[in-house]
C-alpha cells in the first residue's frame, strides 16, 4: 500500500500546490527516500549523484510521484572542489573519508570497509547548491554521506538558517577518519534552530552474521543483541523561531504532516503568523485541516503496521526450529 499523493485529494493538499516544497536528498544513490511521499504532487525533488555510470543511470529514471526530479552530477562537501571518493567492496559505504578497517574487523563487516577503488569526483558547498538554476530554497534535507555530515553541516551556517527539517545520518562510533558523531550533530543543529523529532531505523550490530533482530541465528554465539553504530536523525524547525515568515510556517507544518507528525503540523499552523494566514485563505479553522489529513494518515499506518506485526510473526514461526534446536 503506497503512501504516494495521499493528501492530494485533501484540503491539505490545496495548501500543498499553493506552498510547494523542495526536498534536497544528498546520498541519492538507492533513489528517492519516501519521507514526503503523501504531499509528492508537490513536491520537487533533488538529487546528487558524481559517479558518471551511476549518474546516468539516474537521470533514465522517469519523474515518478514527484512534481519534478533532478539529479546534479557532483557530491556535497564542506569545502567543494575535487576530491577522492572511497567506494567500499559495498557501494552503500562510498564515502569522501577514509574507512577505520580496525572497526570492520571488530565487528565483522569488513565490507563497508575494505576499498574496492577510489573515484576522483567535483563536489560543491550546500552553499553552491543555492546558486543552481531554479533552486533558490531548501524546504527538507536528508543527508547520508558516510561521515562527512557535520562538516557540511559547520560550513553552511547560513544556509541551515533557512532550511525546515533536517533528516541526517549519524554515528555512536567512528567508522571514518575525522567524521562527527551524534553528540557534535546534535550540538550543531540545536545551535541552529533545530529540535531533534525522533531517532529513524536505528542500526545494532552484532559480531556474527547480519541479524537485526537478537533472535536465534546459525552464528556463534547465536543469540546477541547488538551495539547501536548510528541512525538517522530527524530534526524539526522550533515553530517559534519562525513567527515573522508565515510562508515558513506554512511549509513546515506540510513537511510535518507529510512524514505524519501531526501534533507539529499543528504547533506550525497554529502561530498566529500562520493561523491568520491560512484561515482567510482557505476559509477554515486549521485544526480541521490537520485533522482530516490525521485521519487518512493514521489509517494507513495502521495497515503497514498490521502488515509488518504479521511478517514478523511468520519470521518468528519460521525461526522456531532453530531455537529449539540452540
Amino acid at each position: 500500500m503506497s503512501w504516494e499523493n495521499l493528501f492530494k485529494d485533501l484540503r491539505i493538499g490545496r495548501i500543498a500546490e499553493a506552498y510547494p516544497l523542495t526536498y534536497l536528498d544528498i546520498g541519492t544513490r538507492d533513489g528517492f527516500q519516501d519521507d514526503l511521499s503523501a504531499l509528492a504532487f508537490a513536491v520537487h525533488a533533488i538529487g546528487f549523484e558524481p559517479e558518471p555510470t551511476e549518474f546516468a543511470r539516474l537521470c533514465n529514471i522517469g519523474p515518478g510521484p514527484w512534481a519534478s526530479r533532478r539529479i546534479l552530477p557532483f557530491a556535497i562537501s564542506p569545502a567543494g572542489g575535487a576530491a577522492v571518493l572511497h567506494v567500499s567492496n559495498d557501494r552503500n559505504g562510498a564515502s569522501l573519508l577514509l574507512p577505520l578497517p580496525a572497526v570492520g574487523e571488530r565487528f565483522n563487516k569488513t565490507q563497508f570497509f575494505d576499498l574496492e577503488r577510489t573515484l576522483d569526483v567535483e563536489t560543491r558547498t550546500l552553499r553552491a547548491v543555492l546558486e543552481v538554476p531554479e533552486i533558490d530554497t531548501i524546504d527538507y534535507l536528508k543527508i547520508d554521506i558516510e561521515g562527512s555530515e557535520l562538516g557540511v553541516f559547520e560550513a553552511s551556517a547560513a544556509v541551515l538558517a533557512d532550511i525546515l527539517v533536517i533528516k541526517t545520518e549519524a554515528c555512536y562510533l567512528s567508522v571514518r577518519e575525522g567524521q562527527g558523531l551524534v553528540h557534535e550533530i546534535d550540538a550543531c543543529l540545536g545551535a541552529s534552530g533545530f529540535e531533534l523529532m525522533d531517532l529513524v531505523c536505528p542500526a545494532h550490530w552484532r559480531r556474527e552474521g547480519h541479524v537485526l533482530h537478537p533472535r536465534i541465528s546459525d552464528a556463534m554465539p547465536p543469540y546477541a543483541r547488538g551495539q547501536l553504530i548510528h541512525g538517522d536523525f530527524l530534526y524539526f524547525r522550533d515553530p517559534a523561531t519562525l513567527d515573522d515568515r508565515p510562508e515558513r510556517l506554512i511549509r513546515l507544518g506540510l513537511l510535518a504532516a507529510a512524514m505524519g507528525y501531526f501534533d507539529h503540523a499543528l504547533m506550525a499552523f497554529e502561530r498566529d503568523a500562520a493561523a491568520e494566514h491560512l484561515t482567510k485563505t482557505y476559509g477554515e479553522d486549521v485544526s480541521d485541516i490537520v485533522n482530516e489529513a490525521s485521519r487518512v494518515y493514521g489509517r494507513r499506518a495502521f495497515g503497514q503496521a498490521f502488515r509488518r506485526q504479521l511478517r514478523s510473526v511468520v519470521g518468528l514461526l519460521w525461526d522456531l526450529p532453530r531455537v529449539l534446536r540452540a
